[in-house]
Formats: structure tokens, C-alpha cells, sequence
């Protein structure tokens, strides 16, 4: 990490620059946080005054200081800003946080470059403006003036490092996090990102070494590749990174003539990303806090699998969770024969040891089960059934509850299978043990099976990162491809020039201006053909009726030629024309797309195809490139997939991954800005895939 990133997160000296003794002074409170905290490095409150704050010499200029600070905490309304980077250049400061808002969140964009520039010519790392700043537990470092820091004495150190495009959702997480006895190591509220972003603070947190599990709460990216490479980078650490996404309401494809505008949005394109990158996706800022706080927990260990062996001591509550795991995606397995007789014996006779497992209020009520509850945990998470072990706690006297904390305790990372605990009415000296174990304590069911539904959904192998492109996909790139204009639509046979150009099968097609030669066409192709009208006016040709399948004979062919001239005067469509096409062999159809999504890139999208695209709405999304596993994961997302007459991946599986793998291949050479390529359907069968219809749409025409 540079030396400006080192200074913004982790710095040995400190300017506050507005510092003053002055009720509701920003600057003086973070002086005084410093103080309170222990923060060991050197404070310099900077004010005209020249006043002392908190017990620190106070000084009237930067000039004035003794030594150049680290960092510098800009605490002056924004229309100063301008006027003092030119000092914190000639202090040597190496970083600064902006809290001031006032800048692009207001409409005030040129106040906001302005300051970048000055900072960006002098060397100086910014964070913010409009930010609340960072804390480092670790150093006593408090460079914000978050308010809650006013009700606590101490701050709790952590393995969490959290980065946060909202200011406010960071401190409530923070705060969160410290009354529930985790804390953070890293609060960074990254504000306006004029210089320092996001993914920047996620990578400096991605290598330090205090950090173990990386929590982050992101509203738009533009370094959407940036983002990828550090989940990479994280996943590579051993640091699992839990994401919040705000805003998932805006929609990522414009394009509405084509199915993929309908189908795809911001949400599913960061959904899918997220998920292709091992990350863990939650959907409030509780769950951060929590899923966060469990990992933390649990830093050391692999994430934790689907498979949950429920413990409880009374049957209802253990229903109630088993109903509740399902929910979350997870798996509550009968257990077996042999573990069932090894826990026999360890447990009440009225027990039951199914899973959910009942102890019965007899197990914690009587000391001969509780002394041989430990073994009985270590059973459970050794016995290669389960991925996590659920234990239920409820109300029970503090003596009965010590020693069953203590039980927990002792069987805690006992075997390959995490051990989490819901507690409710327990103990609270009880539950205190517990969590000076380092275990983490769910307070609810509900969010205890959300958090490891979480959990497991990002545990599953996401392949390697870097994707592996089959042998010949080189081949695959479009050649002799035309200029194009805004808004462009591309005829179907110019789209099909192009696939078959780059090696993708499609139907052998001619445009016939007259019914003759569509006879004399069809006749060359061989019966039955497929005739179609192609015009940029009309993307949904099966609505408008201007597709006839199956023409098995030359009459047939001459009347639906006829037809279609006639729809196409009546309609009174430029440019359009009629196109005989062979009839490929009948299979089962898929939708497939590719588009440019500003922030992620290429991304290819594959769901049922024919009417059955939008009419079920089963879609996958995945960044390219693509290799044949990736592939494989993508269309074992649909529905489709698992539906009796849908496409059976045992027999179409292969040769489908290999067309996406290669139309994704092939998408890369595309040289818009902005488009969506739309082949809807795909046939595909075990002997291959084919297109048997395609439309691109231009969106913007410059070369990217």
C-alpha cells in the first residue's frame, strides 16, 4: 500500500484543522476522541485561535507545526477547502479526510474537481469529501466525529474492517458491533470518493493483517473490475467479505426492444457478480453487522456448508428452526444409524436424535447430561454429516447456564463443523462466557438461519478466478464487423453472418425479395424452412405474427411469402424483407445475451428461451470471460434446469456451456460502447447448439 493510504488508515501524526473549544466544533470532538482513546501518535489542533484543545498545544497555521503530520483532518466548510490543499502541500501532509459536504452531492461538481486537482498535483491521498473519516481501534485512532463515540469509554478492537459509501450506516454498524461485544478494526466512510474509493479502502484492508473479514456497504461503482479483482484478492487472503448493495432499484440494460432490457438490472447484474466472486450478500445493515460478526468469529475456519444439525431443548423450537433453515436455503439431513447410536447413549432416553435434535428439558435440568453434553457436541461436529451445529439456549438458572457455557466452550472448533449458538433468556453471565470464548451469540432464530444461509451460499466452490477459455475460443471473435450508428438495429441475417463468421452454428438463410426465390431457396436449403420477416421496426416477430415454421413444400413457402409482402405494405415497414431459413433440428430452447453493463462490463445472460423468456422471468447472469465450469454454474441456476421438461444438463449440459463459452468469446470482439446481442432461441440438443434467431441493437457507437 502507498504511503498516502498507510497515513489515511493507520497515521502516526495527526493536524485537525478548525479545531477549536467551541460548542458543537467538529474538529474538537475528534481532538477529543483522540484523547479519550489512547491514540498514541502526535495531535496538532490547527485553529486561527491558536487555542489548546483537550490538553494538545493548539497552533494558528499549518506553517506553524513542528514536524509534517501524517494526516490531516479538514474540519472548515467547503468553500475553504481550495485554499488550504495548497498548505497541506507545504506542511508535507501526506493524506487528508474531507468531512465537509457541500460538493457533488449538492450539484457542486466543480468545487469538488477543483479540490481533487490541487490534491492530485500535490501528491496528497483525499478521502471524502462528505465523508464521517475512519477509525482504527487498533491505534486509538478516531478521525471522524461520529456521535456515539461520546457514549462509550473504551473502543472495542476487532478482526472486522468496515468501508461504507454512507457515513451514517457505518457509525449505526459500528456501534452495533461494539454493544454487541465484536467491534471493528477499520471504519472508513468513504463519502463523495473524490480521490479514495471503495475498492481502494477494501484493498488496503484486503492486506492488513488485523483484518480478517471485510464488511462493506456500497451504493454505485464505476471500477466495477476493481471491485472484482479485490474480492479475487480477498478470497485468495481468506477474508470473507460480506457486501450491502443500496440502490437496486436502477436498471443496468436500456435496451427495451430487446428481451434483456426487461430482464436484467443493476440488482440482478450485482447479484450475480457478487456471487461469482465468493462475496456474502446480505440485505440490511443488521445483517451486516451480524453475518460480519459471525465470521469474525469463526475467522479461522472455512465458511460453513448448507448441511445444520438443529440442538435444542424442546421439540417446537427445534421444528421452528429446521422450518427456519429450510427458508434460508439450508439443509437439516437425517442423521445416520451410526452417529444416532454414538450419541445414544450421551443423551436422556426421552431424547430424540434425529436432527432436529430434542434433548428435552431434562438434558440441562439434570448434572449426569450435562457433564456428557460436551462429548455429545463433539460428536455431532465430527461426524461428517454437518457443515454447522445449532445450539438453542433458553432460560435456565445461571448455575445450569455456566455450565453449559463452559460445555460449549470446551467443545468449540472441536471437529470440522461450526458450532453456533442462539440464545434467548439465557444467562448473562452465561452468555458472557460464551462470547469471551469468541463465540458469537444469535439472539434470534430467524437470524441466526438467515446468517448461516448467508454464509453457505458463498461457500460453495466459485472455481478459479481467472476464467480458463476453451482451447480454439480464440477463433470465436467477430470479423468484417460493420460501422454502426445510435440506436442501430442489425438485420437478423447480418447477425448471423457475423456467428457463423466466428464459428457458432446457425440455420443456413437467404433474403428473398420475391416469393420465387424463396421457392427456389427453399428448395436449395432442403424441406421444411422457416420463413421470417426481418425489419429493424419489428424486435418481436412471434408477437407480430411474422414467423411461419414448418413450410414443408413449395405452395406453402409461396403463400407465406405472399402473405408477408402483403403485412409488410400494410404495416408499411422500411427496409424490411423476407428470409428463408433451414429448420434446424427441434431442441430445447435457451435464451441468450450479452451486453455492456457500465460498471461490470460484458455480461452474458442465459434463461428458458422462446415466449417462455420474460413469461417466466428465469434468468443467470455472469461476467465475461467464461469458461465451460463457469458456464456450467450459470445454467444451473435455472429453474429450466431443474424442470422435468426443461434442459437436462446430464445430456445438454456440455455442448450448451461450450456456446455460451464461445458466444462470450465472440462478444468480446464487439466494439460498442453499448449494445445488447440477443439470440433467442438457442437450440440446443446433446449433438450442439444453435442459434435460430438473433438480434443486436446498437446503444451508443463509439469504440470502446
Amino acid at each position: 500500500m502507498s504511503a498516502g493510504l498507510r497515513a489515511l488508515f493507520g497515521p502516526r501524526s495527526v493536524a485537525v484543522v478548525g479545531a477549536r473549544e467551541a460548542e458543537g466544533n467538529r474538529g474538537a470532538a475528534a481532538v477529543r476522541f483522540l484523547r479519550k482513546f489512547g491514540y498514541s501518535g502526535e495531535v496538532f489542533p490547527v485553529h486561527p485561535s491558536g487555542e489548546p484543545v483537550a490538553g494538545y498545544a493548539g497552533y494558528r497555521g499549518l506553517a506553524d507545526l513542528p514536524c509534517a503530520p501524517d494526516l490531516a483532518i479538514v474540519g472548515v466548510g467547503a468553500a475553504r477547502v481550495p485554499d488550504l490543499v495548497p498548505q497541506l502541500a507545504e506542511a508535507g501532509v501526506a493524506a487528508a479526510i474531507l468531512w465537509a459536504g457541500g460538493f457533488a452531492e449538492t450539484g457542486n461538481a466543480g468545487l469538488q474537481e477543483q479540490v481533487t486537482e490541487r490534491a492530485r498535483a500535490a501528491g496528497i491521498r483525499l478521502l471524502g469529501p462528505n465523508c464521517l473519516g475512519v477509525v482504527n481501534t487498533a491505534l486509538g485512532f478516531t478521525g471522524t466525529f461520529a456521535s456515539w463515540l461520546s457514549g462509550v469509554d473504551t473502543l472495542l478492537p476487532g478482526r472486522i474492517g468496515m468501508v461504507s459509501q454512507s457515513g451514517g450506516l457505518a457509525a449505526s454498524a459500528h456501534s452495533w458491533a461494539q454493544a454487541a461485544g465484536t467491534g471493528f478494526g477499520h471504519m472508513i466512510s468513504t463519502g463523495n470518493e473524490a480521490d479514495v474509493g471503495a475498492v481502494e479502502a477494501l484493498a488496503y484492508l484486503v492486506d492488513d493483517p488485523g483484518t480478517a473479514v471485510l464488511a462493506c456497504y456500497l451504493e454505485g461503482l464505476t471500477d466495477g473490475a476493481g471491485l472484482v479483482s479485490v474480492l479475487r484478492a480477498a478470497r485468495r487472503a481468506g477474508k470473507p467479505v460480506v457486501v450491502l448493495k443500496g440502490g437496486r432499484s436502477a436498471v443496468s440494460a436500456q435496451a427495451i426492444a430487446a428481451h434483456t432490457g426487461a430482464l436484467a438490472g443493476q440488482a440482478r447484474i450485482w447479484d450475480a457478480v457478487l456471487e461469482q466472486e465468493g462475496a456474502v450478500r446480505v440485505t440490511s445493515a443488521q445483517e451486516l453487522v451480524e453475518v460480519a460478526s459471525f465470521l469474525a468469529a469463526h475467522a479461522d475456519r472455512p465458511l460453513p456448508g448448507r448441511r445444520v444439525v438443529v440442538v435444542s431443548h424442546g421439540g417446537g423450537q427445534g421444528i421452528v428452526a429446521a422450518d427456519l433453515c429450510h427458508d434460508a436455503g439450508l439443509e437439516v439431513p437425517l442423521l445416520s444409524a451410526a452417529t444416532r447410536r454414538r450419541l445414544a447413549p450421551l443423551l436422556p432416553s426421552i431424547a430424540s436424535n434425529r436432527n432436529p435434535i430434542d434433548l428435552t428439558p431434562e438434558a440441562f435440568t439434570r448434572a449426569e447430561w450435562r457433564e456428557t453434553f460436551p462429548e455429545a457436541l463433539r460428536v455431532l461436529a465430527s461426524c461428517g454429516e454437518a457443515d454447522v451445529v445449532l445450539v438453542q439456549l433458553g432460560a435456565m438458572s445461571a448455575a445450569a447456564g455456566e455450565e453449559l457455557a463452559l460445555a460449549l466452550c470446551e467443545a468449540h472448533d472441536t471437529g470440522p463443523a461450526t458450532l453456533a449458538v442462539h440464545c434467548k433468556g439465557f444467562p448473562p453471565t452465561a452468555e458472557a462466557l460464551l462470547k469471551a470464548e469468541g463465540i458469537h451469540v444469535f439472539a434470534e432464530q430467524a437470524s441466526a438461519t438467515v446468517t448461516l444461509g448467508r454464509v453457505a451460499a458463498a461457500a460453495r466452490d466459485v472455481g478459479a478466478e481467472s476464467a480458463r477459455l476453451v482451447a480454439d475460443a480464440v477463433r470465436h471473435r467477430p470479423r468484417g464487423v460493420p460501422h454502426a450508428v445510435d440506436g442501430q438495429v442489425f438485420p437478423e441475417h447480418e447477425v448471423h453472418r457475423l456467428l457463423a463468421e466466428a464459428g457458432l452454428r446457425t440455420p443456413r438463410g437467404v433474403v428473398a425479395p420475391s416469393a420465387e426465390d424463396a421457392v427456389a431457396t427453399a428448395r436449395d436449403i432442403g424441406f421444411p424452412v422457416v420463413l421470417k420477416v426481418v425489419s429493424p421496426e419489428v424486435t418481436h416477430r412471434v408477437d407480430a405474427g411474422l414467423v411461419r415454421l414448418g413450410l414443408s413444400d413449395e405452395d406453402a413457402v409461396r403463400k407465406a411469402h405472399d402473405e408477408f409482402t402483403a403485412a409488410i405494405a400494410r404495416l408499411g415497414l422500411t427496409g424490411a424483407s423476407c428470409f428463408v431459413q433451414e429448420q434446424a433440428e427441434s431442441g430445447t430452447e435457451l435464451f441468450v445475451s450479452v451486453f455492456r453493463d457500465p460498471v461490470f462490463g460484458l455480461v452474458v445472460s442465459c434463461g428458458a428461451g422462446g415466449v417462455l423468456a420474460e413469461l417466466l422471468d428465469d434468468v443467470a447472469f455472469a461476467t465475461v470471460p467464461l469458461d465451460e465450469r463457469k458456464a456450467l454454474r450459470l445454467l444451473e441456476k435455472l429453474r429450466f434446469t431443474r424442470h422435468p421438461k426443461g434442459l437436462d444438463l446430464t445430456v445438454a449440459g456440455k455442448p450448451a456451456a461450450e456456446f455460451l463459452v464461445a458466444f462470450a468469446e465472440f462478444a468480446r470482439g464487439l466494439p460498442w460502447a453499448r449494445f445488447v446481442l440477443e439470440l433467442n432461441p438457442v437450440s440446443v440438443t446433446a449433438a450442439g447448439a444453435i442459434a435460430l434467431d438473433g438480434l443486436l441493437i446498437v446503444e451508443r457507437s463509439s469504440l470502446v
